[in-house]
C-alpha cells in the first residue's frame, strides 16, 4: 500500500532518457503526486513524456515551449503547487534531478526529514565529497564551491551543489523572489537564505556517479554563472568598504595635512587623524553592512557592541602598524595605511560574518 508523503516530488527535466521513466515509476510507489517540468526538451523526447503521462497516474505535467533553465523550471513548479489543491494537501516540495543521480531511498528520506522538521525548513541532501565514487573534477569543483561559500557567507554547508532539496511550503513564496534562471538559482537560494526566516538542515545521501553520465550542466557557461552569483554576494561588502575607505582616507588626509598643526608629534598626529577618520568611516560602514550586505532589518544593541569592539581592535592595529612602518620608512603614511587597511578589511569581513552579524546555523541530520 502506498504511503502518504509529506511533499510533492518536483522533477525539472531537459532532454531526458529512460532513467526519467524509472525514476517516476519508483517514486510513484511512495509519492502520490509528482510534478514534471519539460523545460523545452527536444522533440525526440516526446515519446518519453507521453509514456509517463499515459501510463502513470498522479503526474502533473508542465511544459516550457523553450529551454528556460532549471531555476525557472523550479519556479514554474512552485507557482503550480501554490495555485492548486496540492498546497492544501502537502507540507512542501522536494526537488530531484531527472538523470537518475538520486537514489529513491534518499528521496524518500528527504520527505521524512521534511515531515520531522516541519515549517520554515530547507533541507539539503549532502553527498560525501571525499567518496571514491565522485569523479576528480566534480570533487574538486564541489569542494571549491563549498569552501568559497563558507568563506564568503559564513554558512558551513557540506554540499552547495546538491539538487536534492526539500522545502516547506511556507517558504515557497520566498523562493519565487530569488533571482536566477539556470543552475545559479540554486546557489542564489543558499546565499539569500542567510538572512531569511527559516532553518537549514542537511541530510546525508548516496554519492552516485555513473560512467558516461550525461548532464545538462554546461561546464564552462553554467560554472561561470554559479561563480558569478557566488562572488556577486560579496559585492555589496566591497562597495561598503570602498565608500567607507574613501571617507576614511579623505578625513585622515584632511586632519593629517590641513587641520592638525604640524608642530605636534608624528605619533599624536597619526593617532588623532586615524581615530577621527575611523569614526566617520565606521558609521558609514556599519549602516551599509547592517542593512545591505548582511540584510538586517533593524539595528540591535548587540550588533553595535560587537561591531565597535571589532572597530576598536581594527583601529588600534591600523594605528600601531602604520606608525611602525612610517617610522621605519621615514614617511609614506598614506600608501602604508592603504595597504594595512586592505589587509584588515579582509579579516574584518570574516569576523563580521561569523560574529558581528552572525544569524544562521545549519543543523545536520543524524
Amino acid at each position: 500500500m502506498k504511503q502518504t508523503s509529506f511533499a510533492v516530488l518536483v522533477i525539472p527535466s531537459l532532454n531526458p532518457d529512460e532513467k526519467l521513466i524509472s525514476l517516476v515509476k519508483g517514486s510513484l510507489e511512495y509519492f502520490s503526486d509528482v510534478i514534471i517540468i519539460n523545460d523545452g526538451s527536444k522533440k525526440d523526447c516526446d515519446a518519453i513524456y507521453k509514456r509517463i503521462k499515459t501510463e502513470y497516474s498522479g503526474i502533473h505535467y508542465l511544459v516550457h515551449d523553450e529551454n528556460k533553465g532549471k531555476g525557472v523550471a523550479i519556479k514554474t513548479a512552485i507557482e503550480y503547487f501554490l495555485s492548486t489543491n496540492l498546497n492544501k494537501e502537502y507540507a512542501g516540495i522536494i526537488t530531484a534531478d531527472s538523470d537518475g543521480q538520486h537514489e529513491l531511498t534518499d528521496i524518500i528520506a528527504m520527505d521524512k526529514q521534511l515531515g520531522a522538521h516541519g515549517d520554515k525548513s530547507l533541507i539539503i541532501g549532502y553527498r560525501d565529497l571525499d567518496s571514491n565514487n565522485m569523479p576528480v573534477r566534480s570533487k574538486f569543483g564541489n569542494k571549491t564551491t563549498a569552501f568559497l561559500f563558507r568563506s564568503l557567507y559564513g554558512i558551513n554547508l557540506k554540499d552547495t551543489q546538491s539538487g536534492l532539496r526539500a522545502f516547506s511550503k511556507d517558504i515557497l513564496n520566498w523562493l519565487l523572489t530569488i533571482k536566477g534562471e539556470r543552475f545559479e538559482y540554486e546557489m542564489n537560494t543558499l546565499i539569500k537564505s542567510k538572512n531569511a526566516d527559516f532553518e537549514i538542515y542537511e541530510h546525508p545521501i548516496t554519492t552516485k556517479y555513473e560512467q558516461n553520465h550525461k548532464s545538462n550542466f554546461r561546464s564552462l557557461r553554467d560554472s561561470a554563472r554559479v561563480v558569478g552569483v557566488l562572488l556577486s554576494g560579496i559585492l555589496s561588502f566591497i562597495i561598503a568598504g570602498i565608500i567607507a575607505g574613501i571617507v576614511d582616507i579623505g578625513v585622515f588626509a584632511l586632519f593629517n595635512y590641513a587641520i592638525l598643526p604640524s608642530v605636534i608629534s608624528l605619533a599624536l598626529n597619526l593617532l588623532i587623524s586615524t581615530v577621527v577618520a575611523r569614526i566617520f568611516s565606521s558609521i558609514v560602514n556599519f549602516i551599509f553592512n547592517r542593512f545591505v550586505t548582511f540584510g538586517g532589518k533593524r539595528i540591535s544593541k548587540r550588533s553595535i557592541i560587537k561591531y565597535y569592539t571589532l572597530w576598536f581592535v581594527q583601529l588600534s592595529l591600523s594605528y600601531v602598524t602604520v606608525l611602525i612602518f612610517t617610522t621605519l620608512f621615514g614617511g609614506g603614511e598614506i600608501i602604508i595605511k592603504l595597504v594595512v587597511d586592505l589587509a584588515l578589511a579582509l579579516a574584518s569581513y570574516q569576523i563580521q560574518l561569523k560574529w558581528v552579524f552572525k544569524k544562521k546555523e545549519v543543523s545536520y541530520a543524524k
